[in-house]
């Protein structure tokens, strides 16, 4: 299993792959947050992953939409 700092070089050079494929150079701090926010895409941290909703798709559609 890779580690942190490996994930995140692997990300650092996909943001500069994406950075460079519009031409555009970003400083240091611009290319860290993007590897940050490409990692936090990779891994789901959804608060509401773990719950399971009750009903099926359309009585859940309907009480969204009050009918």
């Amino acid at each position: 299993m890779p580690t942190e700092f490996e994930l995140h070089s692997v990300f650092i050079a996909l943001a500069k792959n994406a950075f460079a494929e519009q031409a555009y150079e970003p400083t240091e701090a611009i290319l860290m947050a993007a590897a940050k926010n490409l990692a936090r895409l990779q891994t789901p941290a959804s608060p509401f992953a773990h719950l399971k909703p009750d009903g099926n798709f359309d009585d859940l559609l309907k009480s969204f939409a009050h009918v």
